[in-house]
């Protein structure tokens, strides 16, 4: 991906400007309940506009040279879909077999790897978002084949799936924006379109992530040893992932920007699909949902982190 050309100042500001995000999203779920019922309804059109600024940097003769790169594909698939789901079971079993449902919380959230948000942080980290991008169908379809498979081993009950919810995702959330970032292109070229694709990324992820703490935020307060119990499994599985993509992508002699896409798909968890999954399966289980709902919590300030520090070592 092209570098972010004029707006220096923004990328040298930008861990501040995001954690003031959580940071006043925070504060909204606690001063402000009423808060909650507005970010909901921003989260999707903040999303769609933050992924379309995203792809309009993407051109489609960059994410066909991208299909090509066969050693990276099967490096991120590896640690997704065999790697990651072990380390997800065996953190649980370390940290959390007092605890069955958190366990299965959390084998829930971590198994599958996210197929939207790990885009933005590639982005964010200058890694390469056509490489990443190309590997989206592939993390969606074997997710979709290997998650009742991954509850059946893991936790012993052979559960359902919702595709139309996963259906809904995937249009909502990557067909609409990468078609009308593309649609775009066609009309539009140069710095200034660049430039203000950049500000809309970034205006979008801070209005995103205000959102999303100011509507989920709550449980922070209402449940904190829930998210105690749960930080340090999560924190360690991000660290092991990192360090696992990382080591994996210099064995391999991935180039910086690929490297960087690839901690960024390990890292990213939070999959659309398990929170609709976890209020449909596990109803008795109250803490299996919220689970899903915590562990983005955490994982929002470790992206942000990750992406900074991948992107200074570029």
């Amino acid at each position: 991906m092209d570098r972010d050309v004029g707006l220096s100042w923004v990328e040298r500001f930008e861990p501040a400007l995001l954690l003031s995000a959580v940071a006043l999203g925070l504060g909204l779920a606690r001063a402000a309940p009423g808060a909650a019922a507005v970010s909901e309804r921003v989260l999707t059109p903040a999303l769609m506009l933050l992924l379309g600024a995203i792809f309009y940097r993407v051109p489609l003769r960059r994410l066909r040279v991208a299909l090509g790169h066969r050693r990276y594909f099967a490096a991120a698939l590896a640690l997704n879909f065999v790697l990651m789901p072990l380390v997800a079971y065996a953190l649980g079993w370390l940290f959390l077999r007092s605890e069955p449902a958190l366990w299965l919380g959390l084998i829930l959230v971590l198994v599958t790897p996210c197929t939207d948000w790990y885009l933005v942080f590639t982005a964010l980290a200058r890694g390469d978002v056509p490489l990443n991008l190309a590997l989206l169908p592939w993390n969606l379809l074997l997710q979709l084949a290997l998650l009742p498979l991954y509850l059946y081993l893991f936790t012993r009950a052979l559960v359902p799936l919702d595709f139309s919810l996963l259906t809904q995702s995937f249009l909502l959330f990557v067909l609409i924006p990468f078609a009308a970032a593309q649609l775009l292109r066609r009309f539009l070229s140069g710095a200034a379109p660049e430039q203000a694709s950049v500000i809309l990324q970034y205006a979008a992820l801070t209005v995103l992530i205000v959102a999303l703490f100011a509507q989920q935020g709550r449980v922070l307060f209402d449940r904190p040893q829930v998210v105690l119990k749960l930080l340090p499994p999560v924190a360690l599985f991000f660290l092991l992932a990192s360090f696992a993509a990382l080591a994996v992508g210099r064995v391999a002699a991935f180039s910086a920007p690929s490297r960087a896409a690839l901690a960024c798909t390990a890292c990213a968890r939070n999959s659309p699909l398990t929170l609709s999954l976890a209020l449909l399966l596990f109803p008795a289980y109250p803490l299996v949902a919220l689970t899903q709902v915590i562990e983005p919590l955490l994982e929002l300030p470790f992206l942000i982190l990750l992406a900074y520090i991948l992107r200074r070592a570029t």
